[in-house]
């Protein structure tokens, strides 16, 4: 006689993607159980509680997550698993391996309490019956959560408006916003100021930005560049003041680094989420705006889907803040096309909509050929991995012959990663040493993950590495030397050496081109205001970050997150100026 096992049953029965009450069907030893695995930055231990038929209890003990990026998961999903009794719960939007991670480690804890988990993993949820929803009224309406929008909806509720912040994502600042792993750029902040730091003032700043732009004939729009740039320094004083420990200064970037080195974006979103909810500003998150509104040429509203149903938003103004195309394979082969393809560090809701849906109303799109490809991208898939920026200064790319193949230091991220698409594999190591772990926490975190690898010595490292390991040596050992001898410039590539390689350990990072960030969209001037085709001004609409084409090129001149966070503030002050 054949035995007939559950998971055969289950099949049979045509059970599989109902709502099967999972519990019932699986014997535990009763008892607390240790299960651990990686989340996005490291290790994540949890403890899971249950009894002989039920989970009842889990609690996370330990993670290396980001402040922020992980709130939702952390908390959200052990109330899901233990109120459905299953592992099959959705990720949540914008933190899928922090998501990822929690789930995989309450699933290992778990197969220590039972034979048998298979019914906890097949079971699914019970689909949501969509409704009739009700339409909302507010002042401004403001697309997207990220440090544009949120800054954007601060300011102005400030000015007295009431305001209203539509997130498709499951929870706030899920898009690009909480990956800034580096710094904020500005000048003439009090930090500077505070320090006596010479030769960064707010001219400083604006000159430097336009001595970018002329050295290397980008065509900005002199006005919004110069509009952000004068403004950065009250940005910066002003996250400050919300939170975010700002602590030390890069001066040859103008950026306002962390105190740890951890990555300033959740951090940055951390302080916004906390001053929305302060302010009582309220925010609708999993819900997708899918049309902007407008009566005779004017924006009026969105409409807005969610798992429950649709419903519109009226307005008198609309702040669009959803973030670039990167993760749109439509708009990537067309404005794009070199990069289709290729793994991404940018988050996968940056799929072109507020500007998409502006266009629908009449905006004029700027820039959108300005994209931003990160080589410093260590895959975790195929089609995602994590961004190691922040070891740029420190590191030495050599590649599998175990050669160097361009000035790290080059300004144009560009020029670096199309250099490496020529290596063999579009591949190469990024190698650093115990300088960089000490001053970055994030990749202190990313090493524990196992992102790196580690060696003592310098001879050692290749031999854990995919590399002509002679010619490895070689390239370090002349540019160690190179170090040692006090150099300014390495000979090989005149690379400007801002942290000499003089001390091991040494760690590598597998890296490969990514596609990153977007700086293209919504054709906007010095007020953040959206113009049309004939460059006349739509009423009532507005763009910031990533979604609007401010012309500023942020992937040669400047920085992106500045950008944001500045016609963020300027989009909502002057959308609270129209609407009163």
């Amino acid at each position: 006689m054949f035995k007939i096992s559950k998971l055969a049953l289950l099949l049979s029965a045509g059970l599989l993607g109902t709502n099967l009450h999972a519990a019932s069907s699986v014997e535990f030893v009763p008892g607390k159980y240790i299960g651990e695995a990686n989340g996005r930055n490291g290790p994540m231990k949890v403890e899971v509680t249950v009894n002989q038929n039920k989970i009842t209890n889990i609690q996370v003990l330990s993670h290396r997550e980001s402040a922020g990026l992980s709130d939702a998961p952390l908390t959200q999903l052990p109330k899901e698993i233990i109120e459905r009794q299953t592992l099959k719960v959705d990720n949540i939007a914008g933190a899928t391996f922090s998501s990822q991670g929690l789930i995989k480690a309450t699933q290992n804890a778990l197969s220590k309490a039972t034979k048998d988990l298979s019914p906890l993993l097949l079971t699914t949820l019970p689909v949501k019956a969509k409704q009739a929803m009700k339409d909302e009224k507010a002042d401004i309406v403001v697309i997207g959560s990220g440090i544009a929008g949120l800054t954007a909806a601060i300011a102005a509720k400030e000015k007295g408006s009431n305001v209203l912040v539509i997130e498709k994502q499951g929870m706030l600042g899920a898009g690009d916003s909480m990956n800034i792993s580096t710094g904020i750029t500005a000048g003439g902040s009090k930090f500077i100021q505070e320090h006596g730091i010479k030769g960064k003032s707010t001219q400083d700043y604006v000159d430097h930005l336009m001595k970018q732009a002329k050295d290397k004939g980008i065509p900005i729009n002199k006005a919004n560049v110069e509009t952000y740039a004068r403004k950065g320094g009250e940005i910066i004083d002003w996250l400050e003041q919300l939170g975010v420990p700002f602590g030390r200064f890069q001066e040859d970037k103008y950026f306002h680094i962390t105190k740890d080195g951890s990555a300033p974006g959740p951090h940055i979103m951390k302080a916004l989420k906390a001053e929305v909810e302060k302010q009582g500003i309220p925010y609708r998150l999993n819900s997708k705006a899918t049309e902007i509104l407008s009566d005779h040429g004017k924006a009026i509203g969105v409409e807005v889907s969610t798992p429950e149903g649709k419903y519109k938003v009226l307005s008198k103004a609309v702040i669009v803040a959803t973030g670039g195309f990167s993760a749109s394979p439509e708009l990537l082969k067309r404005y794009a096309p070199d990069w289709i393809g290729r793994p991404t560090t940018g988050a996968s809701s940056l799929t072109g909509d507020g500007i998409r849906m502006a266009q629908a109303i009449g905006a004029d799109t700027a820039s959108m050929e300005q994209i931003k490809v990160n080589y410093l991208c260590h895959p975790l898939t195929k089609k995602d991995g994590v961004s190691l920026t922040a070891i740029t200064p420190y590191t030495v790319l050599v590649n599998h012959d175990g050669k160097r193949f361009v000035d790290e230091n080059h300004p144009s991220i560009n020029f670096k990663s199309k250099a490496m698409m020529k290596q063999p594999k579009h591949e190469a190591y990024a190698v650093v040493d115990q300088k960089a772990m000490d001053n970055l926490k994030l990749m202190r975190n990313y090493a524990d993950a196992g992102y790196f690898v580690k060696a003592d010595t310098i001879p050692e490292l290749p031999k854990k590495l995919d590399v002509n390991q002679k010619a490895f040596i070689e390239t370090m050992d002349t540019y160690i030397k190179d170090c040692k001898e006090g150099l300014k410039n390495d000979k090989a590539f005149g690379r400007k050496i801002q942290y000499p390689m003089l001390n091991p350990p040494y760690y590598a990072a597998l890296v490969t081109p990514s596609m990153q960030s977007t700086y293209g969209g919504i054709k906007t001037n010095t007020k953040a205001e959206a113009l049309d085709t004939k460059g006349h001004v739509i009423p009532g609409l507005y763009a910031a970050g990533a979604a609007s084409g401010h012309e500023a090129y942020a992937n040669e001149v400047g920085f992106a997150a500045i950008i944001g966070l500045t016609y963020g503030r300027i989009a909502g002050e002057n959308a609270a100026d129209y609407v009163k």
